[in-house]
């Protein structure tokens, strides 16, 4: 018999943010890492600096990484507090806010910030909590907002066309209400002005996403797990992915482009439509379709086979 997740309040696991969330957070930080495919060492918690003490600084490969925690809704005192924090803590390359739910303000505001900021890279970030019956809980970081090529562009991109913007925001929002009815894949980010949309398979550096371009789409398995481990990791997934090639077309109903992508660090697995893109509105109906359908296809046909290859790393 299956039991059914049961999501459970951050407070009922954590009774203090700062006394007992932060220390967990700092001894679990793999845990962040896996989930939103980064690579943080060495957190301290509650670090004080002239009178105010941040909840974690660490490091990673690029520079200082702050982290705020607040349990609940995110709220306008935590976002000063994180902005507070990477103004005084020298070198901040990455800063993360960690909520229980996030207002679209805020999520709005953190995109604004990767926009206009160009020393900083920010993440919203939602925790959530979830146990089987009498089980230990389980945690579970979903990115809602964060740094990409797209992102970083908006602010140029408002300053030349903001229709086209506009345009981007429209047809993922339309893509989001057709998914929904059939699946929970995206339930978790939201439409952005973007080329692109994704989520975690559920292993670090491995992505369902679904692509636009002027006048086509495409649904894709991104592989790249970062500059660290390079392109030798990523094509490590994609040969153990393609040598269930027969079954997973199989499942999936079409032939799939294996791609090893050689002039980039990442590979991908991908399916590709002419039908139409951005600049196509008369057919956005059909290209959302063709994503929607795909997109959930794909999932299935390899959710089992991206999970078996966290053996490779182990």
């Amino acid at each position: 018999m299956v039991s059914k997740l049961k999501k459970q309040k951050i407070r009922d696991i954590w009774k203090t943010e700062d006394r007992d969330f932060t220390p967990w957070l700092v001894e679990n930080i793999e845990l962040l890492n896996e989930d939103l495919g980064l690579n943080i060492q060495d957190p301290e918690s509650e670090k004080r600096l002239d009178t105010f003490k941040v909840d974690i600084v660490a490091e990673d490969n690029e520079g200082k990484v702050v982290i705020e925690n607040q349990f609940e809704r995110s709220d306008h005192d935590h976002l000063g507090k994180l902005l507070t924090y990477i103004s005084n803590v020298e070198n901040t390359k990455k800063a993360i806010w960690i909520v229980e739910e996030a207002k679209s303000e805020h999520q709005r505001a953190i995109d604004w910030l990767n926009a206009n900021v160009r020393t900083c890279s920010f993440y919203l970030v939602k925790i959530q909590v979830f146990k089987i019956k009498d089980s230990e809980p389980g945690a579970q970081f979903f990115l809602i907002s964060g740094p990409d090529e797209n992102i970083s562009a908006v602010g140029k991109i408002k300053e030349k066309d903001s229709q086209k913007e506009e345009i981007k925001f429209r047809f993922w929002s339309a893509f989001f209400e057709k998914l929904k009815k059939r699946s929970n894949i995206f339930s978790n980010t939201a439409p952005k002005p973007r080329t692109y949309i994704g989520v975690s398979a559920g292993i670090r550096g491995v992505n369902y996403n679904v692509a636009a371009g002027k006048n086509s789409t495409q649904v894709e398995i991104y592989i790249d797990r970062g500059k660290e481990e390079g392109k030798a990791s990523n094509t490590k997934i994609l040969k153990a992915l393609e040598s269930n090639k027969s079954d997973i077309e199989k499942i999936f109903g079409k032939k799939l482009d294996w791609e090893l992508l050689e002039s980039s660090r990442a590979c991908r697995i991908s399916l590709r439509s002419n039908i139409g893109g951005f600049d196509n509105e008369e057919n956005w109906d059909d290209t959302h379709e063709f994503l929607v359908e795909n997109l959930v296809k794909l999932e299935s046909a390899t959710k089992k086979y991206i999970k078996d290859t966290e053996r490779l790393f182990k």
